[in-house]
């Protein structure tokens, strides 16, 4: 795993808002409950990841709490629709 010079994974799991369809399996599995649908189109809870990384967003489905993720990988392999990939990529300051 990719980590960057604190330690922490640049590699995160994201959404394809065509793919997903909601099933929700990902939530259930998430070992560190990092994954939630989206209660409401409010960017507050990651708009600092915006800022820093190009982080795919679609808050009508579902998001990631970055902060809890450990980029385990245990959502992308329960998605029975493949919409859960690997973002890796931080933008240059």
């Amino acid at each position: 795993m990719k980590t960057n010079s604190t330690g922490r994974s640049t590699k995160f799991p994201a959404i394809d808002p065509k793919l997903c369809k909601k099933c929700n399996r990902c939530i259930e599995i998430c070992p560190k409950n990092a994954i939630r649908e989206s209660s409401n189109n409010c960017c507050a809870k990651c708009v600092k990841y915006c800022m820093t990384m190009e982080v795919p967003c679609s808050p009508e489905l579902i998001v990631f709490d970055y902060e809890l993720c450990d980029s385990c990988g245990e959502c992308m392999s329960a998605c029975p629709h493949d919409a859960i990939y690997w973002f890796d990529g931080i933008k240059d300051a």
